[in-house]
């Protein structure tokens, strides 16, 4: 939300456009910042393995699958020359994994979003687990092979030979990340690989193999933009409308070009329409959303409809302002007198913003307001982490009221998502979220 700018966006249908590219990194080059490993103590796991059966999963392959005093122990000989994996039956989109294992000999790997196809059996991604080297790095079966292989010097600093070690891998959308023992190892940002799949543990064939997996546990975030219509957004919802590819438009800077198709929404090709509000209300959470806008162009993310995060197109600015993107903005009081109206706004401590016409991210830990049981306001909602394309903007702000052109100006225990759309150009997609615990 700001007051600068007016621009306008074009509706037209394209042709193919290029808009996505895949940015590999190992933990040294990185983007320095995420929520996985704070998440992992405010969320509810859930089990994806039982730590008792087989149950939700199959083998495929030639190898040796055991549960032992709570763990699965896999083992694999050198004379045979098959793959072996234990796959779920059931496929998964966005989530957090994470497992304990300890690799006692041979190659192995947690597969995630994969399909059973190939001469292994299955293609697609593996966080790599190895006792010697390699551990945490992500390769891609009967694809890319090595997207991210970490150097040696780094894979010490995270990986603890003959013992347990965790692994957490993260997959929203098209970004990626890996930790190992709390480490990140290897991050994707719009990587074009698969975004649905099995998950499997593998033992590598042709080696002898011995490795032992438990703890096998999940965090599946939702997506508020499913398609292929403005399912889960109240209604009106204006010229808000569910479209495939956005990119800028090459004939007008100002502009975006929306293609037919679905996974993204735009406010329509005037660029200027009503606010959207999802259906779904929040308290506490944990949200992944991409963004894209032209140059100047203006929008923010309200948590429950009441606290912004801006999204501008900030690019190169210098002297940062809660206005630019990634500020929370500032609340608002007309009564405090000319020039005094605007205050307690926060802007971001670097600038960490892509080039209008690029995808950007911010990943957020929101906390909602606390209330007594008489429903008095005991303590203010709070920004537990702003990340704004990998580099961190906030910790722990708390806002004491509703930011400006907040859709109520109350407080609640819940309330929905709003993206603004009455400020000029803008597109979302891969908006997800994770209930958190209190």
């Amino acid at each position: 939300m700001i007051h600068r700018h007016a621009c306008f966006v074009s509706g037209f249908a394209f042709g193919a456009i290029c808009l996505v590219l895949a940015t590999a990194a190992s933990a040294a080059e990185a983007p320095p910042a995420d929520v996985a490993a704070q998440v992992a103590a405010m969320a509810t796991w859930k089990p994806l393995w039982d730590g008792k059966t087989m149950a939700g999963w199959h083998e495929i392959g030639k190898g040796s699958w055991k549960i032992t005093d709570g763990a699965i122990h896999a083992r694999h000989e050198r004379t045979e020359r098959e793959f072996s994996h234990l796959v779920t039956d059931r496929t998964f989109k966005d989530f957090t994994v994470r497992l304990k294992y300890k690799a006692v000999k041979g190659n192995s790997g947690l597969y995630f979003r994969v399909e059973e196809k190939g001469g292994s059996g299955i293609s697609g991604f593996q966080a790599e687990i190895d006792p010697n080297h390699d551990a945490g790095g992500l390769y891609e079966t009967n694809g890319r092979g090595w997207v991210v292989k970490p150097p040696p010097e780094k894979v010490k600093t995270w990986y603890k030979p003959n013992e347990w070690n965790e692994m957490t891998v993260t997959a929203l959308g098209r970004n990626v990340t890996v930790h190992v023992n709390g480490v990140r190892s290897a991050a994707l940002v719009n990587d074009p690989g698969r975004t649905e799949g099995r998950f499997a543990l593998q033992v590598h064939g042709g080696q002898d193999c011995e490795v032992l997996f438990k703890d096998i546990e999940i965090l599946e975030w939702k997506t508020l933009v499913p398609g292929p219509d403005m399912a889960g957004w109240r209604k009106p919802t204006g010229e808000w409308a569910m479209v495939g590819e956005v990119a800028k438009d090459p004939a007008n800077q100002k502009r975006l070009a929306a293609g037919p198709g679905a996974g993204a929404i735009y406010n329509g090709p005037k660029g200027r329409t009503r606010n959207l509000l999802s259906e779904w209300e929040h308290a506490d959470v944990a949200a992944h959303v991409e963004f894209i806008v032209p140059v100047g162009s203006n929008s923010g993310v309200y948590f429950m409809g009441r606290y912004e995060i801006q999204v501008f197109d900030s690019w190169g600015v210098k002297n940062l302002k809660h206005g630019d993107c990634g500020g929370i903005y500032q609340r608002w009081d007309g009564s405090r007198g000319r020039g005094k109206q605007g205050f307690e706004g926060h802007p971001p401590r670097v600038n960490a913003s892509r080039p209008p016409g690029e995808w950007q991210t911010f990943e957020v830990i929101f906390q909602a307001p606390r209330f007594d049981a008489g429903g008095k306001k005991i303590a203010g909602a709070r920004f537990v982490k702003v990340i704004h394309n990998g580099v961190v903007l906030h910790e722990n702000v708390e806002v004491t009221g509703p930011t400006r052109a907040a859709t109520f100006g109350d407080e609640k225990p819940l309330g929905p998502l709003m993206l603004q759309g009455d400020h000029g150009p803008v597109a979302y997609r891969n908006i997800m979220f994770l209930p958190l615990v209190k």
